[in-house]
């Protein structure tokens, strides 16, 4: 009988660890590349790393979203800024943008760098750099005239 219990045990176990998204590997390659090359996707940070500080785990819902003609931004910020946000409640890399330079490279082995280079008038500019791999894993690094840089460690959605 414990034999039993244990054998039901392990199959549950197995069938649990089984993908979340029913697809195999080539398909969620393949999926996330598409993704990537048609520009329609969003990063999702699970990790900050700060330029001069320790790693800071995210558990809310922050993400880098980029479209063919708009690329939006609600990513938290830590770190030493140069000057004060304007307004003072403005903290964090928050933007929408319809002018940007978006710059993609595919190095051949599964994975692709991209830059991103705000443009719009008025507003704070932003240079971001995303390296990405065919498996869904993204760093994004986020350069700011007012700010130290920030990395990102995260997933393509």
């Amino acid at each position: 009988m414990k034999k039993i219990i244990f054998l039901i045990a392990i199959t549950a176990l197995l069938i649990s660890c089984k993908s979340g998204s029913g697809l195999s590997k080539a398909e969620e390659i393949a999926q996330t590349t598409a993704k990537i090359e048609s520009m329609d996707y969003s990063f999702l940070p699970q990790t900050a790393l700060p330029m001069g500080g320790r790693s800071v785990s995210l558990s809310y819902p922050y993400s880098l979203k980029v479209s063919k003609d708009t690329i939006s931004s609600y990513l938290p910020y830590f770190g030493r800024a140069y000057t004060a946000p304007y307004p003072s409640d403005e903290g964090g890399i928050k933007f929408t943008s319809t002018n940007f330079e978006y710059d993609l490279i595919d190095n051949g082995d599964g994975n692709w760098d991209a830059t991103i280079e705000t443009k719009d008038e008025n507003k704070k500019k932003y240079r971001l750099t995303l390296k990405m791999s065919d498996s869904g894993y993204a760093t994004l690094t986020v350069l700011d005239n007012d700010r130290q840089s920030i990395s990102f460690y995260g997933k393509i959605e």
